[in-house]
C-alpha cells in the first residue's frame, strides 16, 4: 500500500497561519499593537528569527504593518491590503468564509464574469457557440442519470468558465481560476439549489443573450440570478 507524502508545516508557517486567522476571525483588531519578537518567542515557543521572518511575510502580505523603532501593528488589510491579501484569503478555504465575504467575493466573480460575457457577446465567433452549444448538451445529457450537486456543480462551473475563456481576455479566466478553491462549495450549493432544469434554462439564456449580441443584459441576468439565490439562501446583502 502506497502512502502519501506529509507535509508538516515549518514554525513559520505555524505563526503565520496562526496570526492571519486572529486578523481574520477578529481576534486580532486593526491598529493593535503586537508585543515584541522577543515576547513573540517566549510566548509561543517558537524561534525568534522565524518569527521574525513570518512577521515580514505578514506585513508583505498586507496584515501587518511595521513602525520602525514603534513596534508592529495590525493592519486594516480591507482598506491596505494587496493582491497576496486576497490570496491568502481565498487559500484559506472555508475556514474564515463570513456569509458577508462569500457574497463579496462571488460578487468580484460575477464582475468578471459579467466583463467577459460583454466581451463575448461583441465578438463571439460561430465555433465559440458551438462550444457553448455542446457544455449545455452535456447538462441536458444528465437528465435521469441522478448526478450529485458535486457533479453538476463541477458542470455549472465549467460553462461559467468557458464564457471567461471564450472572452479572449486571458487576465478574465487567471482571475476566475483564483476563486476556483473558495467557490467549489458555492457551486455545489447553486446547482442543488437550481436544480438541473433551472442550471439548463439559465445556460441557454445566458448563450441567447451572448448570440444576440447583448452582452450587458447577460451581464444584468447573472448578476439577478445571483440575487435571488442570495435572499432565496437568506444571505444578508
Amino acid at each position: 500500500m502506497a502512502f502519501e507524502k506529509i507535509s508538516i508545516p515549518s514554525p513559520k508557517e505555524c505563526f503565520f497561519e496562526n496570526i492571519k486567522s486572529k486578523i481574520l476571525t477578529g481576534e486580532l483588531t486593526p491598529g493593535q499593537k503586537l508585543p515584541t519578537e522577543r515576547e513573540l518567542s517566549e510566548q509561543t515557543g517558537i524561534n525568534q528569527s522565524a518569527i521574525h521572518l513570518a512577521i515580514k511575510d505578514l506585513e508583505r502580505t498586507g496584515f501587518l504593518y511595521i513602525v520602525p523603532r514603534h513596534g508592529t501593528y495590525v493592519a486594516d488589510y480591507i482598506a491596505s491590503g494587496n493582491y497576496d491579501t486576497l490570496h491568502e484569503i481565498l487559500k484559506s478555504g472555508g475556514q474564515h468564509m463570513t456569509k458577508e465575504r462569500v457574497v463579496a467575493l462571488v460578487e468580484t466573480r460575477n464582475a468578471i464574469e459579467g466583463g467577459a460575457l460583454i466581451r463575448l457577446a461583441a465578438s463571439h465567433t460561430p465555433d465559440d457557440v458551438r462550444q457553448l452549444e455542446a457544455h449545455i448538451r452535456l447538462f441536458k445529457d444528465a437528465r435521469g442519470k441522478g448526478l450529485s450537486a458535486d457533479e453538476l456543480g463541477s458542470m455549472t462551473k465549467d460553462f461559467h468558465y468557458l464564457i471567461c475563456k471564450l472572452s479572449g481576455n486571458e487576465v478574465f479566466i487567471l482571475l476566475m481560476n483564483s476563486f476556483t478553491e473558495i467557490s467549489q462549495g458555492l457551486w455545489r450549493h447553486c446547482a442543488g439549489h437550481w436544480g438541473l432544469e433551472g442550471l439548463i434554462e439559465q445556460s441557454e439564456h445566458i448563450l441567447f443573450l451572448i448570440r444576440q449580441g447583448k452582452g450587458l443584459e447577460a451581464q444584468v441576468y447573472i448578476t439577478e440570478k445571483f440575487n435571488e439565490y442570495v435572499r432565496d439562501c437568506g444571505i444578508r446583502l
